[in-house]
C-alpha cells in the first residue's frame, strides 16, 4: 500500500488565526506588570529601612548628647546650687525660665560623628526649685533660709534638657528630659 501525501499550499490550515501569538503576548504583559510590581514593592521596602535607619542613628546621638549634657554640662557649673543668668545662656546652653532657647552644638565627643551630617544641639531650661528628696519635707529645711535657698538637704533647682537631632532630608528626633538634684561629677 503506498500512501499518498498531499503537498498543498496551506489550505488545511484555515483554521489557525494566530491565536498563540495574542496568548503569547498577554502572558508576556501579565508577566512585566509582576515584574513591574516586584521591582516597586522592593524600592519601597529598601526606602522604609533607610528610613529607620536614620531615625535610629539621629535617636541614638540624640540620646548620646542628652546623657553628655547631664553628665558633663550640668556638672560642669554650679547649676544644683544657683540659678542661671542670661549670660549663662547664651555662653553654655543653660537658660534662666522664660529665655528664648539658646542652642548649642553638641562636641563630636558626644555623639557619633562619622553616622550623621550636622550636629545635635541642645539647650536647658531652669525649671524652679524642687524638694531635694522623695520625702517631701520642709521639715527637713531647718531654718527659713534654707528654705528659700537650694541645698542638697532642703531644696534643689530643676532643669528640663531639651536636645533635637536633624538635617535636611534627615529624620528629625527631639528629646526632653528633667534633671532634679544635684548632677553627677564630671567624666563617665
Amino acid at each position: 500500500m503506498t500512501s499518498h501525501a498531499r503537498y498543498g499550499n496551506g489550505a488545511g490550515r484555515t483554521g489557525q488565526q494566530g491565536i498563540a501569538l495574542v496568548v503569547v503576548l498577554v502572558l508576556l504583559i501579565a508577566v512585566s506588570l509582576l515584574g513591574v510590581a516586584v521591582m516597586r514593592s522592593a524600592a519601597m521596602q529598601e526606602r522604609m529601612s533607610a528610613n529607620l535607619r536614620d531615625r535610629s542613628v539621629a535617636f541614638e546621638s540624640a540620646e548620646s548628647t542628652l546623657r553628655h549634657v547631664q553628665t558633663v554640662v550640668m556638672a560642669s557649673g554650679a547649676w544644683a546650687q544657683t540659678p542661671p543668668t542670661n549670660d549663662d545662656c547664651t555662653d553654655d546652653g543653660v537658660c534662666p525660665r522664660g529665655a528664648d532657647p539658646a542652642w548649642q552644638e553638641a562636641p563630636d565627643t558626644a555623639y557619633d560623628a562619622g553616622r550623621l551630617p550636622e550636629a545635635p544641639e541642645y539647650w536647658v531650661e531652669y525649671l524652679g526649685q524642687d524638694v531635694a528628696n522623695k520625702v517631701d519635707d520642709d521639715a527637713q529645711c531647718k531654718s527659713e533660709e534654707e528654705k528659700n535657698n537650694p541645698n542638697l538637704d532642703c531644696r534643689t533647682l530643676s532643669y528640663r534638657v531639651t536636645v533635637r537631632s536633624r538635617a535636611a532630608g534627615r529624620a528629625d528626633v527631639l528629646i526632653q528630659a528633667n534633671i532634679v538634684g544635684s548632677a553627677q561629677a564630671a567624666g563617665f
